[in-house]
């Protein structure tokens, strides 16, 4: 059931909002002489509430966190994941499964 169309940027922000809560949706964009657009379709019996999320907050009112505390929290969530990545390799190199094991 589609839920509306509406320019590019607005549409990918409705469309993860609708991701996030859980809710399946296609985007069918088009290319008209105004710019791109999609219209966002989801499944019948998801479709009241996909409305509602999709209403429920202006996108123009969504602005991103680009404050410090913001961009030192992805770092550190950045660094958390190659710290695991690098324990990881660290064990399977002590088991001898590493890389090159021909040597």
């Amino acid at each position: 059931m589609s839920l509306g169309t509406w320019p590019r940027l607005t549409a990918q922000i409705l469309r993860a909002r609708l991701e996030t809560a859980g809710i399946s949706v296609f985007a069918q964009w088009a290319d008209p002489l105004d710019g791109p657009r999609a219209t966002l379709v989801v499944l019948a019996d998801q479709a009241e509430f996909a409305g509602a999320v999709v209403h429920e907050i202006d996108v123009d009112d969504e602005v991103p966190d680009t404050s410090p505390v913001a961009y030192v929290a992805r770092i550190e969530e950045h660094l958390s994941v190659v710290a695991e990545l690098l324990d990881e390799l660290r064990t399977q190199l002590d088991e001898g499964e590493g890389p090159d094991d021909s040597a």
